[in-house]
């Protein structure tokens, strides 16, 4: 979702007449962070669809860094209201996971409606072992993964994806109109 959001937010950009270039005067703070907690988010599912782990007491603490790092950023960069925005939608996804023992609810419909199953009975949890099927017993499971996405790639969306994919595409249509995104 981000990678869309990326490229939607570089073309409106351009058709602002925008350039990347000015990304040059965008100062945030300890964007290191921000990418530490990707690469910590790239690994761990690496390993949980390798099998090497499952999901745990451990797979949780990883997200717990993930999104301490995520979270750290966001309140250096708190100024940056299309961060604040994006910080938004993390925080609607981090209820949904924590809530749930660490794994993001998925709903079955929506999976269906997203051609990734040929029906709600054949809907199981993901591979990678970080998501499970909305049941009677998911905790804000309106957080969860419950929108339908057929372009480009089939998958199921959280409302926060959508907040922080927004809050990202602003992100980059201010910064690449030159103007301050405070």
């Amino acid at each position: 979702m981000f990678l869309e959001a990326l490229i939607i937010g570089i073309i409106i950009g351009y058709i602002l007449k925008g350039s990347l270039k000015n990304f040059e005067d965008i100062k945030l703070k300890a964007l290191y962070l921000a990418v530490g907690a990707f690469f910590v988010e790239f690994i761990l599912f690496s390993l949980v669809r390798r099998g090497i782990l499952s999901r745990g007491y451990l797979t949780t603490l990883i997200y717990i860094i993930e999104y301490a790092l995520i979270f750290l950023f966001i309140y250096l960069n708190r100024e940056n209201k299309y961060i604040l925005i994006m910080g938004f939608g993390f925080l609607l996804n981090a209820l949904a996971i924590f809530s749930n023992g660490g794994a993001m609810p998925v709903s079955a419909k929506a999976a269906v409606a997203a051609g990734l199953a040929p029906s709600i009975d054949a809907v199981r949890a993901s591979s990678e072992g970080l998501y499970v099927v909305q049941n009677e017993g998911t905790r804000l499971c309106f957080l969860g993964d419950i929108i339908p996405k057929t372009y480009l790639r089939h998958y199921v969306i959280s409302i926060g994806d959508i907040i922080a994919a927004i809050g990202f595409m602003m992100f980059i249509i201010q910064g690449m109109k030159g103007k301050k995104t405070n």
